[in-house]
């Protein structure tokens, strides 16, 4: 994960995490429930810190907030999925 976004979970104003709808991310993703814990890792360091998953779901480019749908270029059609965790 980029340096902006990890210290924006670490500032408590980063709640959800959005990845492409790729078979990659289908395959890491395939089995986490709420409760289950994800990992983060600052960039290529070795800085990390841990959430718990609140909810996976499958939304479009259009549900994307502004600034990830800028940085993903704009993907109106395409499919991703929101991973919201929660901040403790």
């Amino acid at each position: 994960m980029t340096y902006h976004w990890w210290d924006e979970i670490v500032a408590g104003h980063k709640t959800c995490e959005y990845r492409r709808f790729t078979e990659g991310w289908r395959k890491r993703l395939n089995g986490l429930k709420r409760g289950d814990s994800i990992v983060f890792h600052r960039g290529y360091t070795g800085r990390t810190l841990t959430r718990r998953i609140k909810d996976i779901r499958v939304i479009t480019g259009w549900d994307l907030p502004n600034e990830v749908y800028d940085y993903f270029g704009k993907p109106n059609e395409e499919k991703f999925f929101e991973i919201r965790f929660s901040q403790e």
